[in-house]
C-alpha cells in the first residue's frame, strides 16, 4: 500500500512548475510571500478556509510544538506556524511532497519554524509524547487501519494535547468514481464514516471533544469556482491529471456519497 500511495501522489517538478507560475503572474521569486501559494499547497477541501477551520480548534501557544501528519508540500504546516507561533514539524509519505515542502519553506524564509520528514502515519517516526498538538488534513482515506492510525497520533501527542483530524468521510453507501484526489482506484482506497474515526480514537484513549460537518464548504468549493483565480492551483501540484481527480471528487459531493469532517480530541 505504501508504495502505490507514494506512486499516485508523488511525481516531479512541484516547485519548478509553482515557482514557473508565480513568476509568469508577476510575483518576484525571491520575495514570496506564503499565502500565493495556497492555492496549491493546501490540498483539502475548501484549501484556505478548511485551514482556518483547523487553525479555529487548536489551542496553540508561541514556542509550543504542533506535528502536521500528512502535510503534503507544507502549506497547512507553514500557516499554523505563521498563525500561532508554534514550532511545527510535517511529517508526509511521499518523498517528493517533502522535498517540495523544504524548498518552498526555504523560499518564503520560514524554516526557522517548520521542518520537515518523510514518514507514515501509522507508523510515525517520532518519540511518544513529543509533541503538544496533532492535526490530519486528508489523510485518513489512505489508511485502512483507522486504530493503528489513531493510535500513532495519540502517541506523539502529550497529556493535555489536542489532536484536530479534518477527513473526507463517508456519508451515504455507493460507489466513488475514480481517479479520486487521494487515489487512482478503489484498491488503495479507505474512506469511512466519521464514527470510524471516532471508535479509533476511543480505543486510543483519547477523549472525543467534537465533530463537525462542513459539507456546505465542499458544495462551496467544487461549485463555486472564484470570481478571480489563484495565481497557483492543485494543477500545479499533481499534474494534468489533477482535473479529472478533482470533477470526481466534485460529482461525489454533489451525489452527498462524501463529505469533509473536523473532527478534535484531547490526549487524557
Amino acid at each position: 500500500m505504501t508504495e502505490s500511495v507514494e506512486g499516485h501522489y508523488g511525481n516531479e517538478g512541484i516547485v519548478e512548475r509553482i515557482v514557473q507560475a508565480l513568476v509568469d503572474a508577476g510575483f518576484d521569486r525571491e520575495n514570496l510571500d506564503p499565502d500565493v501559494l495556497a492555492g496549491a499547497d493546501e490540498f483539502h477541501i475548501g484549501g484556505r478556509e478548511g485551514t482556518l477551520n483547523v487553525a479555529s480548534v487548536l489551542n496553540l501557544a508561541p514556542g509550543q510544538q504542533l506535528l502536521d501528519v500528512g502535510c503534503g508540500i507544507g502549506g497547512t504546516a507553514r500557516f499554523l506556524a505563521r498563525s500561532t507561533g508554534a514550532s511545527v514539524t510535517g511529517v508526509d509519505l511521499t518523498p517528493e511532497f517533502v522535498e517540495a515542502a523544504v524548498e518552498l519553506t526555504n523560499l518564503v524564509g520560514m524554516n526557522d519554524l517548520v521542518d520537515f520528514k518523510v514518514g507514515s502515519a501509522t507508523d510515525l517516526p517520532f518519540m511518544d509524547d513529543s509533541f503538544d498538538a496533532v492535526t490530519m488534513l486528508h489523510v485518513g482515506m489512505n489508511v485502512e487501519d483507522k486504530d493503528q492510525m489513531m493510535s500513532e497520533l495519540a502517541r506523539v501527542c502529550r497529556s493535555q494535547g489536542t489532536i484536530v483530524v479534518y477527513d473526507v468521510t463517508l456519508t451515504k453507501t455507493g460507489d466513488l468514481p475514480y481517479p479520486m484526489p487521494w487515489s487512482s482506484t478503489p484498491q488503495f482506497s479507505f474512506p469511512e464514516p466519521a464514527s470510524s474515526y471516532e471508535a479509533a480514537a476511543k480505543s486510543a484513549g483519547l477523549q472525543h471533544l467534537g465533530s463537525s460537518d462542513h459539507y456546505d464548504l465542499a458544495l462551496k468549493f467544487f461549485n463555486e469556482p472564484p470570481a478571480s483565480p489563484p495565481p497557483v492551483s492543485l494543477g500545479h501540484l499533481m499534474g494534468p491529471r489533477m482535473l479529472e481527480m478533482k470533477d470526481n471528487a466534485g460529482i461525489a459531493v454533489n451525489q452527498g456519497l462524501i463529505s469533509p469532517v473536523l473532527m478534535t480530541f484531547q490526549v487524557a
